[in-house]
């Protein structure tokens, strides 16, 4: 929304109501709900008391620092250096209009709140009476409309992707500061195709006005650009994803639009990179939230179920090892339709489906092209999600007073090695490390049974299983 220039007002050192949010959407209405008041280090009071409609007072001792913010439970408050909460009991009205009246010391300020918009908060103009609808800021300033705010940002952020040679991605980034001259430039990226063995790179960079570097990587990265978190945080930090054609970090992998009931329907995320990915800001494009919180992630060759029903689909795929999110996906088409997978508002995978692709109620695997009722196990992953690393056995048969058996395994990522008995029961494990090419030695002389045995290479939610005989 664009604004218009408004008259140059002195802020006074008064505290000043800034931000009313009566009706936040997707989440309860209690969870959401806050009243902002700006507070000035230069001012001293004994008490700061609010009041709406003229019901009972909520009185707290002037807190320190640069807000303070009403919410219905401490919990809620908003964790950030120099802001305050007080908690109340009343529900803020968004269907009426509602007075609020701020009081401390000589102080006084008021606002009458209009009845509310779904998800927008009511935003004072400077120091002036105007008040607006907009975007919902808790605790921090909205540097759109508040003066006064210390606020250096990052303006605009290109990416420019470079020749690629023997598998080797180049990229450039380049960006502009604003409302500052010069900052402190925070840069890290992580190649998620390099394997737990690089676990990124960071730097810092004095820049003024305008900065770049670059990098290279086998595969997409994750970009993170930032500044020193100031009043106006929002600006601050840029957390993208890097896409490269055909090496998306996280695909679809199955499908299932119409399962036989009472089974809801599913979709299978699978990460095919080396590195776990967050999944704060991954989701179906246009369909419900994201698939974790803050701090969810999807770790390599794993597997994700998505659906509207987590507690039926548990019951129904019946082991507990499989990971189930509950997001609001909406409904899938049984004849045909298509999914997104994003990244922020980047799309990383689509999928689309129609009569032909599975008859009902058999699910789909996208990689493969057939139909597939396997969840949280991706049984053909093709060229997108190619074995992470190779097995080799000295021998698949081997005698009790013979050569000891020996096996290798190449691949980026630390693999654990496990030596199982006829009856699949693990009697031995190892560790071999990333990018090793040396063999180790497997005790099934001396641990496994007569007859068959098993080696099982596993990283991640990717297994590999090869049958061994112990002869006399």
């Amino acid at each position: 929304m664009k604004l218009l220039p408004w008259l140059a007002v002195t802020i006074p050192a008064c505290p000043m109501l800034v931000e009313v949010f009566p009706d936040p959407t997707d989440v309860p209405d209690q969870d959401g709900e806050f009243v902002e008041v700006r507070l000035d280090a230069t001012f001293r009071a004994d008490t700061l008391t609010l009041f709406m409609d003229g019901k009972a007072a909520v009185r707290v001792p002037y807190p320190e620092g640069n807000r303070l913010v009403l919410v219905h439970d401490s919990a809620f408050c908003p964790v950030r250096e120099n802001v305050a909460c007080a908690v109340f009991k009343e529900s803020l009205p968004n269907s009426r209009e509602s007075l609020w009246k701020l009081e401390a010391g000589t102080c006084t300020d008021s606002v009458l709140v209009p009845a509310s918009k779904a998800g927008k908060a009511f935003q004072r103009r400077g120091g002036t009476d105007d008040w607006e609808f907009t975007a919902a800021t808790p605790g921090f300033a909205n540097a759109g409309y508040e003066q006064g705010i210390a606020d250096c940002g990052i303006g605009a952020l290109r990416i420019v992707p470079g020749e690629v040679s023997a598998g080797v991605f180049e990229f450039r980034v380049e960006g502009v500061l604003d409302g500052c001259d010069s900052a402190q430039v925070h840069a890290g990226w992580l190649d998620l195709m390099a394997g737990v063995a690089q676990s990124g790179r960071l730097d810092t960079l004095a820049v003024s006005g305008r900065f770049g570097f670059g990098f290279t990587a086998r595969g997409s990265v994750l970009l993170q650009v930032s500044l020193p978190e100031d009043e106006y945080p929002l600006n601050d930090k840029i957390d993208t994803l890097l896409v490269v054609p055909g090496k998306a970090p996280l695909v679809i992998s199955e499908v299932h639009h119409c399962p036989q009931e009472p089974v809801p329907e599913w979709v299978e995320v699978f990460n095919a990179s080396r590195s776990a990915v967050p999944l704060s800001q991954v989701g179906f494009c246009g369909r419900g939230a994201t698939l974790g919180g803050s701090g969810d992630s999807l770790y390599p060759l794993q597997a994700l179920l998505v659906t509207r029903d987590s507690l039926e689909l548990r019951r129904q795929v019946g082991f507990p090892d499989v990971r189930i999110a509950q997001v609001a996906l909406g409904y899938l088409n049984n004849t045909g339709g298509s999914l997104a997978l994003c990244y922020g508002g980047q799309v990383i995978d689509s999928v689309s489906w129609g009569k032909g692709t599975a008859v009902c109620p058999a699910g789909f695997s996208p990689l493969s092209g057939a139909t597939d009722d396997s969840p949280g196990f991706v049984r053909k992953a093709g060229k997108k999600t190619e074995a992470p690393f190779t097995l080799t056995l000295s021998s698949r048969v081997v005698r009790a007073r013979g050569v000891p058996l020996r096996v290798r395994v190449e691949g980026e990522g630390e693999v654990k090695v496990r030596l199982l008995d006829s009856a699949s029961r693990e009697v031995w494990n190892a560790v071999a490390q990333a990018n090793s090419p040396q063999w180790m030695d497997v005790p099934v002389q001396s641990l496994g049974s007569r007859g068959v045995n098993y080696v099982a290479a596993r990283q991640g939610d990717y297994e590999k299983v090869v049958g061994i005989v112990l002869r006399p």
